[in-house]
């Protein structure tokens, strides 16, 4: 033992003297001299340059002089090194395994790109630090190689706050489309840009109670995250800068542009579970063209499988498979060899196979004249379920064919071809600057079925169904000038220009057998495929239609002062199916010291009706326990609209106000806080199910239309939503890596401040019963309560020369919304409560050689889950219509409903089979993954 001791404290005694030997040794003779200048040459003072000597960890440190010019003479021979260069306002830079040589001083040249915004202001020199609005920026490049997944919206869903997405169960299409919202707002009230250019929407329109009911949400997962350089999310109204939609905000994804080397992503992961195995590969290169032009291209396949979560069961008074009694259904199961797990319904993700690609590319012509495209494509394959078709509910829809006797689980499954690409012309006029573009979309989304029946065929059916689809196109034709008057005030920007759109929907028809009654089967089977309706000629030929717009915009940005900016802008845009709208924008920033930064804005925004709003139509199914029902959506343009006093469709129309301040009190500290206050009137949305005892002149057009209920699309709700979103980062050198810190977190909350309600539906909406109103119950409350109360990110990791590691807690605050109310009672519905719950992830990454990388995480590491929906139901409140004493717990008031309406009723619905609603961070539980890149041509 002592021998071991005196061995060791040799050694040290060797190393204290030996390396400050070898550094004295070389410290004249090792030396890094150099300029950092911008990319356009101007040279940097004060930036930060630092120097890693790897295999002793020791650092040097220094910043360049008036001239740009730095010198590190006290450095070690050999190597390898480490260079970083940081200034504030530019992209930081690295350079590795850089050697020295005794007596040779290395001369490097830097020039440094600045780390600007896109969105938000049309100025090409603003940076995050310095925008006039409140603007994310997240780089794809770590996230796309180190994050969970690779889809964009469940990465983006654990970085940024005031981002919200889901993935939906059991809810048709909207199990095979991502939506997302930002503060709280629409799926369809945020804009999209990719390279600063519109994107389509997708044709799917969010049906049967998910969240974004009603609306046709942006397709994030269309492109490879492993495409993208990074996203800039501007917490801002911006439809005057930028047109429709851009309400609660605007998200820019800029493609990667690098003209050499690029990577290879391999990911594989699993929950523990032990469904929803995901594996991705991805390929990513840069090439030159000609002398200053690029080529960078992507490519992807990406499988996920289904997923379900736990506690599934068969409540016999909720979904029994044979009989609410219990002898009968037990004697059922054991004759035909059965048990309950046999019918067991998924209540999780959909199965899903993406394929991806996407070029981005620039040339240029001259000196004054670049030509640049970018394009994406995405082929998706999904697979969803219905409920199963049972013997109790359903007992006319099974046959007497292998597979279908005893029930059966229709399958939903989809094929979606999205694309869009854009050509544009850079010119240099004089002193302006002159974007021309024209850009072409198209989303198509085509239903079959597989696994299921048309009954009314009875034996002779197929059991695989085309079932038609909806399409979607867009062509943007683009206009802009701008420039920068560097003598005006102390700088000042004007842009100008004008836009032309295009945007064509239609409903697609499926076969016959997907929709047709033809009365064969068993007497009151049901007509069409069962699990999806096809779409019918009716809806086809109704569910088209197309509309342009031309825009016009004007938008100044000045800074009146060195430290103090003003911005505006106004925009005209005439349509041609409703009018015209004029908004506007005005917000200012002051810098009041060198650490302290005032903001402020007020902006008014509309969003124009999608044309999915305007022309959809079609016949849904509700499956409930006692039965399927037929419920029409019928558009505005209908008949039975007119019957009904339904007006067209006009605008959302919006007025936001936002404060907010900027802090920097350390060089490696910041910290923002912004407040928010947007007024959106005219909101669209689903009016509630309407049957022929809501209006008497409703019952012979429901028997024309075939179906027993109806649904409209209205502008009927006027709401408020108020919210803080507060975002701090730290981040230090030590020891060989770099230490990080962030705290960012979004409250929000949304008010109705009134509802606009048609003459003809006055009486349902005055009359206290709780069930009947214009709007349902879960249509209101999914707007104002259906998304977080809160959201707060906390990140601590360590990035270092080989090792990294990273632990990040996400606590998403309450949910709460209405059940759904399938078998209109007029008491109503349940109110579920879903509490807070927070969520840890971990990731450890490793650098074994130059250009690989490994990384090694685990998402929701201790398998938390929302409250279940039995849960949710004790959190809130039985139904607004159960009357005192029935109304103190849910037993009860279930007994009183069972008794009233003289049927079995068990809720909230679906409690058994489906027992987790997919909110918060979804009830997959943990995700153990494991990724691998190596980036060549470094």
């Amino acid at each position: 033992m002592k021998s071991t001791l005196l061995t060791a404290s040799l050694a040290f005694l060797l190393c204290c003297t030996a390396l400050p030997q070898a550094w004295a040794q070389s410290d004249a003779t090792a030396e890094i001299v150099g300029t950092i200048r911008t990319d356009k040459g101007t040279l940097l003072t004060g930036a930060t340059l630092s120097a890693l000597h790897l295999p002793t960890g020791i650092r040097r440190v220094t910043t360049t002089d008036l001239q740009g010019h730095f010198d590190l003479n006290t450095l070690l021979s050999g190597g390898p090194y480490a260079l970083q260069i940081i200034q504030p306002g530019f992209r930081s830079q690295v350079i590795n395994n850089v050697f020295l040589k005794s007596g040779q001083p290395a001369e490097f040249q830097f020039n440094l790109v600045p780390d600007l915004v896109g969105v938000g202001t049309r100025r090409a020199d603003r940076s995050e630090q310095d925008a006039v609005a409140p603007v994310d920026v997240i780089d794809m490049h770590d996230l796309a190689t180190t994050g969970a997944y690779v889809d964009n919206t469940r990465l983006l869903n654990y970085v940024v706050p005031s981002f919200n997405s889901n993935r939906e169960t059991s809810a048709d299409g909207a199990d095979h489309v991502d939506g997302f919202n930002l503060r709280g707002l629409g799926v369809d009230q945020v804009l999209v840009l990719v390279n600063g250019h519109r994107r389509h929407s997708s044709a799917l329109i969010n049906l049967l109670g998910s969240r974004g009911l009603g609306s046709s949400p942006t397709d994030l997962n269309t492109i490879s995250s492993n495409a993208l350089d990074r996203v800039e999310i501007l917490r801002d109204g911006a439809a005057a800068q930028y047109g429709s939609d851009a309400i609660a905000g605007v998200m820019n994804l800029t493609l990667k542009s690098d003209n050499h080397g690029g990577n290879v992503l391999v990911n594989n992961g699993i929950h523990s579970s032990g469904f929803g195995y995901n594996t991705t590969l991805s390929v990513n290169k840069g090439l030159k063209l000609g002398r200053q032009g690029f080529l960078n291209v992507t490519g992807e396949a990406d499988y996920r499988n289904y997923t379900t979560s736990p506690g599934y069961s068969r409540d016999l008074n909720s979904w029994p498979i044979f009989s609410p009694v219990a002898a009968r259904e037990d004697s059922f199961l054991l004759a035909n060899g059965k048990t309950s797990r046999d019918y067991r319904q998924r209540n999780g993700d959909a199965r899903m196979m993406n394929y991806r690609a996407v070029y981005n590319a620039a040339i240029r012509l001259s000196e004054r004249a670049r030509l640049y495209s970018f394009g994406t494509y995405n082929y998706r394959r999904g697979q969803a379920v219905a409920p199963w078709v049972l013997p109790s509910a359903n007992p006319l829809d099974l046959v007497d064919r292998d597979g279908f006797r005893l029930g059966y689980q229709p399958d939903i499954n989809t094929r979606i071809n999205d694309g869009a690409a854009v050509l544009g012309l850079d010119l240099q006029l004089g002193r302006w600057a002159l974007d021309l573009s024209q850009s072409a979309a198209a989303n198509r989304m085509l239903y079959d079925l597989s696994n299921t029946l048309n009954p009314s065929l009875g034996v002779a059916s197929p059991t695989t169904f085309e079932a038609g689809g909806l399409q979607l196109n867009q062509y943007v034709t683009n206009a802009t000038m701008s420039r920068l008057f560097g003598n005006v005030l102390a700088g000042t920007n004007v842009a100008f220009g004008t836009e032309f759109r295009t945007d064509a929907y239609k409903i697609i028809e499926g076969d016959e057998n997907s929709w047709k009654d033809y009365g064969q089967g068993a007497a009151g089977a049901s007509g069409g495929s069962q699990g999806f309706i096809g779409f019918n000629p009716t809806s086809a030929a109704s569910g088209k239609g197309s509309r342009q717009n031309v825009a016009g915009f004007l938008d100044v940005e000045a800074d009146v002062v060195k430290r103090w900016t003003v911005g505006g802008a106004v925009r005209f845009e005439n349509y041609s199916d409703f009018g015209s709208k004029l908004i506007y924008k005005a917000n200012t920033r002051v810098q009041l010291t060198n650490w302290l930064a005032l903001r402020a804005g007020y902006n008014t925004g509309f969003r124009a009706p999608s044309q999915a709003q305007q022309v959809y139509s079609q016949l849904t199914l509700l499956p409930t326990a006692t039965g399927t029902t037929y419920s029409g959506i019928f558009n505005n343009q209908s008949a039975i609209a007119q019957v009904a006093g339904i007006g067209r469709l006009a605008p959302e129309t919006s007025r936001n106000l936002s404060a907010g301040l900027v802090l920097k009190p350390a060089k490696n500290l910041s910290l923002s806080v912004d407040l928010y206050n947007i007024d959106i009137d005219n909101r669209i949305s689903l009016t509630n199910v309407f049957s022929d005892t809501t209006a008497s002149s409703l019952g012979k057009a429901l028997k024309a239309a075939n179906t027993e209920s109806v649904q409209f699309f209205a502008n009927a709700v006027n709401t408020r939503t108020q919210g803080l979103d507060v975002v701090a980062r730290y981040n230090a050198a030590v020891s060989r890596g770099t230490l990080y810190a962030s705290l960012a977190a979004n409250f929000n909350a949304t008010s109705l401040r009134s509802l606009q309600v048609p003459e003809s539906f006055q009486g349902i909406q005055n009359d206290n019963i709780a069930g009947n109103n214009f709007i349902g119950q879960r249509e209101l409350s999914l707007l104002t309560t259906g998304s977080p109360k809160s959201k707060l990110i906390g990140t601590l990791g360590y990035d270092g020369n080989k090792l990294g590691g990273q632990v990040r807690v996400t606590r998403f605050g309450q949910v709460s919304f209405y059940d759904f109310n399938f078998d209109g009672f007029e008491e109503g519905a349940f109110f579920l409560v879903f509490k807070p719950k927070t969520t840890t992830d971990l990731l450890l990454t490793y650098h074994p050689s130059k250009g690989l990388l490994l990384a090694a995480g685990a998402r929701n590491v201790f398998s938390v889950r929302p409250d279940n929906i039995e849960t949710a139901a004790d959190n809130g409140h039985v139904p607004d219509g159960v009357p005192a004493p029935y109304n103190h717990d849910r037993a009860s008031a279930n007994a009183y409903l069972t008794a009233k309406h003289q049927q079995n009723v068990s809720l909230p619905y679906d409690h058994d089979i489906l027992p987790y609603q997919m909110v918060q961070m979804g009830a997959n539980g943990a995700f153990f993954y494991l990724k691998a890149s190596y980036s060549f041509g470094l």
